[in-house]
C-alpha cells in the first residue's frame, strides 16, 4: 500500500511538472521565392519573377488558450537571411501545438515592418495581400501590382516542434508566393505558370491590372481548371489561389 502511494505521488509530481507552460515564438517568413525571386526553371512556360513589396496582413494568431490581439503588416521582400520576421510570443502548454491565424483586410495595423504609405494603402483598399512585381522571359517583361482582398482563416496548423516544460520552440508562418500562378484548383500536382496572364495585358502597356484579369474568360482554357468552384474569370480565379499561400514550418499544411 505505501509503495503504491509513492509512486502515485511521483506520478501526480511528474505530471505538476510537465504542465508547466512554455512560450512559442511566431515568425513568418516568404522563402526565397518571396526575397529573391522565382527562377525561370519554377514556372513550366519559361517565366521568371521578381517581387519589389509582397505585402501579408496578419491578425488572429492562436494556439492553446492563448491569443494575440495584435494587427500586423509585413514587406516579406525585406531580407532575412532565412530566419523570417518575428511576429509574436504565445504562452502555451508544454507539447505539441496547433497554430491559427488570419490572412485578411481590416483597421490599419500597428506591428510588423511596413512603410506608413503601406499602411495607409492596405487599409483604404481593405487588402491582406498586396503583390508587386515583374515577370521576364527573353526580351519580354510584364509588370503587376495586385491587391487582394479575401480573407483567409488558417487553422490547425501543426506546429513542428514541442514546446518544452519551462522552454521555448519557435514556428514560421510560411507563405507560399509560387501558389498564386498555379494553374489548377484541385490538383495536388499544378504547374506554376505565367503565360495566361501575361496575355491578360490586351492593351500593351507591359502592366497586367485587375481589370484585364477579370475581363479574361478561362472557362475554354483547357488548364486552369476550377473544380467545384464557380469561377470564370482569371482574377477570381487568382484570389482563391491567393487563399492557399499560408502554410506553416515550410510546407506544412493548415486548415482552412
Amino acid at each position: 500500500m505505501t509503495r503504491r502511494l509513492a509512486a502515485l505521488g511521483l506520478a501526480l509530481t511528474s505530471g505538476c511538472a510537465d504542465a508547466e507552460p512554455g512560450t512559442l515564438q511566431v515568425r513568418v517568413y516568404g522563402e526565397a521565392f518571396i526575397e529573391q525571386g522565382i527562377a525561370a526553371d519554377v514556372f513550366v512556360d519559361g517565366w521568371a519573377i521578381t517581387f519589389s513589396r509582397y505585402l501579408v496582413a496578419l491578425d488572429g494568431i492562436t494556439a492553446a488558450d492563448d491569443q494575440d490581439d495584435g494587427r500586423y503588416l509585413f514587406d516579406l521582400t525585406q531580407p532575412t537571411m532565412g530566419a523570417g520576421h518575428e511576429v509574436t510570443v504565445l504562452e502555451v502548454p508544454a507539447g505539441a501545438q496547433a497554430l491559427g491565424f488570419t490572412l485578411g483586410p481590416g483597421a490599419q495595423a500597428g506591428g510588423g515592418n511596413a512603410s506608413a504609405a503601406d499602411r495607409q494603402a492596405m487599409a483604404e483598399r481593405g487588402a491582406s495581400l498586396w503583390i508587386d512585381g515583374a515577370a521576364t522571359k527573353a526580351e519580354q517583361t510584364v509588370a503587376f501590382s495586385w491587391a487582394f482582398t479575401a480573407t483567409t482563416r488558417y487553422h490547425d496548423c501543426e506546429v513542428v516542434d514541442e514546446v518544452p516544460a519551462g522552454g521555448s520552440a519557435t514556428t514560421t508562418i510560411t507563405i507560399h508566393a509560387d501558389h498564386i500562378f498555379y494553374d489548377d484548383l484541385e490538383s495536388t500536382t499544378p504547374n506554376t505558370a505565367f503565360d495566361l496572364v501575361a496575355a491578360a495585358d490586351t492593351d500593351g502597356d507591359a502592366t497586367v491590372t485587375e481589370a484585364e484579369l477579370r475581363a479574361l474568360d478561362i472557362t475554354t482554357q483547357a488548364r486552369y481548371q476550377v473544380g467545384s468552384h464557380e469561377i470564370e474569370n482569371l482574377w477570381d480565379y487568382m484570389t482563391a489561389l491567393s487563399q492557399t499561400v499560408g502554410h506553416i514550418d515550410g510546407e506544412g499544411e493548415c486548415k482552412t
